[in-house]
């Protein structure tokens, strides 16, 4: 009797796995018609349990990509397109979506390198130019109020240009304008950047910047030059990079090297985290500098960040060179928070806040300041 129960039992085992036994063909059936009826979570959950058991081929990795595109998760749509690519490099619906996956994911670099995959037609019905001598617009003002009675509250006023060089290469200038009142002499301070992105595969880019810095304390000028390049990745949720520059102005040299790193969370407010380390590097000593932003997605027009940073800011070099904090008093210490508001498809509004310690090196004391920045980004 025992025998019989477990040789029915081993039979009745066999049969399960015969029936959770899954084929290319039933699998292409299954999905074809979760596709068709739009049923995208049962979609995604079949094809990826096909996937684990080896069955893959490109029309089911453009059916998940697609169901997660409906989904609103670009970054893991993205993952399935570039699978699919992979079956077939030539597939014009493939491109085409990882296109609109990096222009939802906010990814300019992949973006562009997306479109210069995209056939003539495709390009001429998305409107895409290789060339585009104005991409885009930006312009900004800042307010700085601080609790010293020594300095003034600053001012900060700036406008850049995106340019368009090619379908992997895109060029952006910005000039500014920064004036306060230390002490009793009147300081002001002209800048030029030139920035320039090759986009040299679909994840990784290189940057190259110059920062022209011309300072004037009572007609005396102090000019400075700043070289900055990066090495960026971005792979799906997750971006790395590495940067180095060398500035050279009246009162020394110095150098910063640093590594940053970044992911995105799963989900639809896309909660995303970057962590930097910079090290600064001068003729006396070197020091550490240590930056965390948070940002997350509240609502479908409106981002915001956070963010604080650790460290003697002196001479430091952020935002792709875009900002170098060489003030006479040094940031020491600083937090805040940003908002981005996508008003229309073309125009972004943005706002930011930071709280600065500031530091008077000649006295060892120190003071807070308050910054208040506005800003618009026209797309063309």
């Amino acid at each position: 009797m025992h025998k019989f129960i477990i040789a029915f039992l081993l039979l009745y085992s066999v049969a399960l796995k015969a029936n959770d036994t899954i084929t290319l063909a039933s699998v292409d059936s299954v999905t074809y018609q979760y596709y068709l009826t739009g049923e995208w979570d049962k979609l995604i959950e079949t094809g990826l349990k096909a996937i684990d058991q080896g069955i893959d081929f490109k029309f089911l990795r453009q059916r998940i990509g697609y169901a997660y595109f409906i989904k609103k998760d670009y970054y893991a749509s993205q993952k399935h397109y570039e699978k699919a690519l992979q079956f077939d490099k030539e597939d014009a619906i493939t491109k085409e979506y990882l296109y609109y996956c990096a222009l939802y994911t906010g990814n300019v670099a992949t973006l562009r390198y997306s479109a210069s995959k995209l056939t003539a037609e495709q390009k001429k019905i998305l409107l895409i130019k290789p060339f585009k001598p104005a991409a885009s617009l930006d312009l900004e003002y800042n307010y700085k109020s601080n609790t010293s009675d020594a300095r003034s509250n600053p001012t900060y006023f700036r406008a850049g240009i995106s340019s368009y060089l090619g379908y992997r290469l895109t060029l952006y200038q910005s000039v500014s304008n920064y004036k306060q009142t230390i002490d009793t002499f009147g300081v002001k301070q002209l800048d030029y950047l030139a920035l320039a992105n090759w986009s040299f595969s679909s994840h990784s880019t290189f940057t190259l910047a110059y920062h022209y810095l011309n300072t004037d304390i009572e007609g005396y000028k102090y000019p400075g030059n700043l070289i900055f390049g990066r090495l960026s990745t971005v792979k799906n949720r997750f971006s790395f990079s590495l940067n180095g520059s060398y500035f050279k102005y009246d009162i020394g040299k110095f150098g910063q090297i640093g590594v940053q790193a970044g992911v995105t969370l799963p989900g639809r407010r896309s909660i995303y985290f970057i962590t930097s380390l910079n090290e600064m590097i001068e003729s006396s000593n070197n020091r550490m500098i240590f930056s965390q932003v948070a940002g997350i997605n509240l609502s479908k027009k409106l981002w915001a960040e956070g963010s604080v940073t650790f460290g003697n800011l002196q001479n430091y070099t952020d935002h792709n060179a875009l900002y170098v904090y060489n003030s006479v008093d040094p940031t020491v210490f600083r937090t805040g928070a940003s908002l981005y508001w996508y008003l229309h498809k073309n125009i972004t509004l943005y706002g930011n806040y930071l709280y600065d310690t500031k530091e008077v090196e000649q006295t060892s004391g120190q003071y807070i300041q308050h910054s208040f920045l506005t800003g618009i980004i026209w797309k063309l």
